[in-house]
């Protein structure tokens, strides 16, 4: 790599724990189609003080990992390759030096810790130049040019789910399966998403909480407290929701009032008052899906395949509920991203004063920081109080990771993730709550409470995994919930998907069993 800047940084002591201060370099240059950002501790030796071994640890922090005490991996240096498309996407590994940013701060200590406590250095190649939010293409160019081509480039991958999971079918990344150190079984990594990328007992990425993206793409309910409390004080929305009664029928209810011609002038328009906003063609149909369980395909024990099974009973109360939710009462208003920039000014009437509720991912709370009145978050609604348990799918763009085939050193790039994604469990998730809760996450129970039963109502669905592959059928409700029309034929348009996606479906099984 042609570096050709070198920043001098001081230390921090890590998080948990009080090391000794030694000093780090950061280097950034070009790199092909990204830049490396190149992170070396000079000696990799840690001092542990007497404060540190007996401090007492509650809660994420006290949650321990299986590594032993004395893995040592011999100064190696991880080579990683990931997106630059944004904050969000960056700061899942770069964090070049402490700022007083809550968020870059635990990752800047994360990073230390990791390196110190095993040995390792971190080189981590961005793809892209950040100007886009689709670059996980450039991501999947640079595997095609290097790992595809038999160059052994890079050691780890983390990429836009949605993007590059095809790249399994490519036999781009090895199998993850039985790795050693990789302890799937413990609470950061996800376990929907590995039951579900898991095929004929072979893994070849993972997802867990070294993504920030998945705990920030997880999508809940934001609801503005001082309409809360002007109509509907009496009611505890957290309360409902722990006693499993917040449901679409529950969110109908309160949003059938809020409408308000707020600038007198007869008519619906943007200046009113709505019980939420709606992006027309976006994430939003994702959101309301997910919360409801909606299952887009099912597994056959008997055969090994997965089947389009989206047209069910489930489905079709679903679209019902839905179209009253969205098109009685003017309780919504509809915008595009043309109107409003994508995830930039989306949540501007949650800011006014004039929504009661918006469904986003969790990252909108950084459109909410310079919001005045308090707002609240809450999961997706269920589908009825029938279900049992809350569920959400998380933005398809989540980085998940995988290791290329031409990687030379897997057994020592595998204890290496389970390390970050264990830090990032007890460390970085916490720092990213109390950002979004706007207080100490261990501060507030029940704020906190209803960020766990989001975050840890995660669900994956198969089709939902391999989208982009069959045809971007399980978005298909992002357009379908925007008309009454689109919802009345919603269960003849999916029945009239089950055909074509069932022979791509058998496809990705069938490539799965002529993978190595």
């Amino acid at each position: 790599m042609n570096h050709t800047t070198r920043n001098h940084i001081r230390r921090a002591s890590v998080l948990l724990a009080l090391l000794a201060c030694v000093p780090a370099v950061i280097a950034c240059g070009d790199a092909g189609d990204g830049k490396t950002v190149e992170t070396k501790t000079a000696d990799n030796t840690a001092a542990v003080t007497d404060a540190a071994e007996t401090e007492e640890l509650t809660g994420r922090a006290a949650v321990k990992d299986n590594l032993p005490d004395d893995l040592d991996l011999g100064g190696e240096t991880i080579r990683i390759l990931t997106r630059a498309d944004d904050r969000d996407t960056r700061i899942e590994f770069i964090a070049e030096e402490e700022t007083g940013d809550i968020i870059e701060d635990a990752v800047y200590n994360r990073n230390l810790a990791v390196m110190e406590r095993l040995n390792v250095q971190m080189e981590v190649i961005e793809a892209g130049t950040g100007a886009t939010r689709h670059e996980g293409a450039v991501v999947n160019g640079l595997i095609d040019k290097s790992v595809l081509a038999g160059e052994d480039a890079y050691d780890l991958v983390g990429n836009h789910m949605s993007q590059i999971t095809p790249y399994i079918l490519k036999g781009a990344f090895l199998d993850m399966h039985d790795l050693p150190y990789l302890d799937w079984e413990q609470p950061w990594w996800n376990q929907s998403y590995n039951a579900h990328i898991t095929l004929d007992g072979k893994q070849y990425m993972c997802a867990g909480e070294l993504a920030q993206t998945m705990i920030s793409g997880t999508y809940v309910t934001f609801f503005n407290k001082k309409l809360w409390a002007e109509n509907w004080g009496d009611d505890n929305l957290y309360e409902i929701v722990q006693n499993g009664e917040w449901t679409l029928d529950k969110m109908k209810m309160y949003c059938d009032v809020m409408y308000s011609d707020l600038n007198g002038n007869g008519q619906v328009d943007e200046d009113d008052r709505f019980g939420f906003v709606y992006m027309e063609s976006q994430i939003q149909g994702d959101a309301f899906a997910g919360g409801a369980n909606v299952t887009f395909t099912t597994y056959d024990e008997s055969d090994g395949y997965y089947y389009w099974t989206l047209e069910n009973e489930h489905t079709a109360t679903f679209l019902s509920k839905m179209k009253s939710l969205m098109h009685e009462n003017n309780n919504v208003w509809y915008t595009t991203e043309t109107e409003r920039k994508f995830s930039v000014d989306f949540m501007y009437k949650m800011l006014d004063d004039t929504v009661l509720f918006m469904p986003h991912m969790l990252s909108g709370t950084d459109q909410l920081r310079e919001m005045k009145s308090d707002y609240g978050i809450v999961p997706m609604p269920k589908l009825d109080e029938n279900q049992e348990d809350y569920t959400t799918f998380v933005h398809n763009g989540f980085t998940v990771f995988a290791i290329p085939t031409t990687c030379q050193k897997a057994e020592t790039v595998a204890p290496f993730l389970e390390a970050m994604c264990a830090e990032s469990y007890r460390s970085v998730t916490p720092a990213y709550y109390d950002v979004a809760l706007k207080v100490k996450y261990a501060r507030d129970e029940e704020a906190a409470a209803m960020l766990d039963i989001a975050t840890q109502s995660i669900v994956f669905d198969f089709g939902y995994l391999y989208n982009q592959y069959i045809s971007a059928n399980t978005a298909l409700f992002r357009s379908m919930l925007n008309t009454t029309s689109n919802i009345d034929k919603g269960m003849s348009t999916i029945a009239s998907k089950e055909k074509a996606t069932n022979k791509l479906l058998a496809k990705i099984v069938d490539t799965y069993g002529e993978l190595e």
